[in-house]
């Protein structure tokens, strides 16, 4: 049987903690679970594994949030709340496969990711639609 896990690494550039606000499976279980935060310029890997015996995939979602600061005219020394979302799977049927991956505030900060499967290339901002297991590098920055 095809091993059908997601392995992720979510690599923070930037200067603020990301904490970890959820995280779903809708198909296979955590092998290893989102870490609760992850550091300034620190990175974090999880993965998700396929129920055993059940050929079913793994999918689920992870998101983070970093705490910000207001840069408004006001001046008053408020926060934004920023969330960035993850939304994969490594499926049974064919052609399946996904990665999306967003950010309530594109303004502030700039994400991308690199995908591949099995011992094929990494492709940027493209998951491959088809084979096993998924691999994704997440990327987070700050915008200046």
């Amino acid at each position: 049987m095809s091993d059908l896990s997601t392995h992720i690494n979510l690599k923070n550039n930037t200067s603020y903690t990301l904490g970890l606000v959820g995280h779903t499976s809708a198909h296979g279980h955590w092998d290893s679970g989102p870490p609760s935060s992850i550091g300034s310029f620190d990175s974090a890997s999880f993965s998700m594994k396929d129920p055993s015996g059940a050929a079913a995939g793994s999918e689920g979602t992870a998101t983070y949030q970093a705490v910000v600061p207001d840069t408004n005219e006001e001046g008053n020394n408020s926060t934004i709340n920023v969330t960035f979302l993850v939304r994969f799977c490594d499926s049974y049927s064919a052609d399946n496969n996904y990665c999306y991956f967003s950010t309530s505030h594109p303004e502030l900060f700039a994400i991308s990711f690199e995908a591949k499967t099995g011992d094929g290339s990494w492709n940027k901002n493209y998951c491959p639609e088809s084979g096993h297991p998924v691999f994704l590098r997440l990327f987070i920055k700050s915008i200046s």
